[in-house]
């Protein structure tokens, strides 16, 4: 009895010490292509950054479909841009950061589905994101928020 309780005890320790572990890499910032999402730091209140965000996208020609003062969230309806197709952007607010998502294809480009979530390695339409958040200014830093 006393060796399946040594067994066991060993056994939870092992499972303590790997949860660690993957819980210290997946949030080591290593540059992968599947990342999908721009984190970018606040440049003041929720308010002010959301704001300044909207600002960046009308200025880059995107007209806003969707915006929330109250949650902080905010979409674009789909822009037309020479060599990457109809992208759109989303962004919201998540703690002490903003999250920002590009989206590509209209109807016809997806086959009548949905916005496809680009990824860094599809580096034409990448491009796109990582303007928008040197416009946007300050840290920036990208993250892989659906994982294959």
């Amino acid at each position: 009895m006393k060796k399946l309780l040594y067994v066991s005890l060993l056994f939870l320790s092992i499972q303590v010490v790997q949860a660690q572990t993957a819980t210290a890499l997946s949030g080591a910032q290593i540059a992968s292509k599947d990342d999908d999402t721009m984190v970018l730091a606040l440049s003041g209140t929720y308010a002010e950054s959301w704001r300044r965000l909207a600002q960046v996208l009308v200025q880059r020609g995107y007209s806003i479909a969707h915006s929330d003062n109250s949650l902080f969230t905010l979409t674009t309806n789909g822009l037309f841009k020479r060599g990457v197709g109809v992208v759109s952007v989303a962004g919201t607010v998540v703690n002490e950061t903003l999250q920002v998502r590009l989206y590509w294809g209209s109807a016809s480009e997806t086959g009548g589905g949905q916005p496809v979530l680009t990824r860094r390695k599809q580096g034409d339409r990448w491009v796109e994101l990582v303007a928008i958040g040197q416009a946007f200014g300050g840290p920036v830093s990208y993250t892989t928020s659906v994982p294959d």
